[in-house]
């Protein structure tokens, strides 16, 4: 008899224990669970939807974890940005939105956050655990990684940037003069002041 773990109780919803003999049932199940909890309220912005983001971020942690620990399961888990958002509740673009607009506590948890999720991939393509061609793919999609092989084309040019001539430099070179009696600019004559 296979032992029974008792999954957790996360804050969200409580997924079901993993069957070893499929390699996604833990996201699936996950999923599922988040999907029929349905979307929470937005994290708002502020000191306490903070603090819910970051504990059920620490939850999405835990809950990889406790996945991975069972003996009974042949392919573990590797934390994801949209695993993580699945487990949040969230879009990936939501959390990119958090990111971005969101005070320095939000910034710098999240990309805390995204450094922890790239340090494991990271390991495990070190290891050859996970495709390094898969690792580069997520680390430059979703980690703000390049690949130093990658080039940009810029026009650029090493001449001065050539101020265009004012209306007045135009007129003048022109050799117009304005005529008052004609109210309009007429041909300089030889000789004539020009102002």
């Amino acid at each position: 008899m296979k032992n029974e773990i008792k999954p957790k109780e996360y804050k969200r919803f409580t997924p079901k224990p993993i069957d070893a003999d499929n390699t996604l049932d833990a996201v699936l199940s996950m999923t599922i669970d988040s999907l029929k909890t349905g979307r929470p309220p937005a994290y708002a912005d502020t000191g306490d939807g903070l603090e819910e983001f970051k504990q059920t971020t620490i939850d999405y942690f835990q809950y990889v974890r406790d996945t991975n620990a069972s003996p009974d399961i042949d392919k573990k888990l590797v934390p994801d940005i949209e695993a993580l958002c699945t487990f949040l509740g969230i879009t990936r673009r939501t959390l990119l939105t958090y990111e971005q607009q969101r005070d320095s506590s939000w910034q710098d948890f999240i990309k805390q956050t995204k450094n922890a999720i790239a340090a494991c991939k990271k390991e495990l393509a070190y290891h050859m655990q996970i495709p390094p061609v898969i690792a580069m793919f997520d680390l430059s999609n979703n980690h703000g990684y390049v690949n130093t092989s990658e080039f940009k084309i810029e026009a650029i040019s090493d001449k001065t940037p050539v101020k265009p001539p004012t209306i007045e430099q135009q007129i003048s070179d022109a050799g117009l003069v304005w005529n008052n009696e004609k109210g309009e600019f007429v041909p300089a004559i030889e000789g004539e002041f020009k102002e």
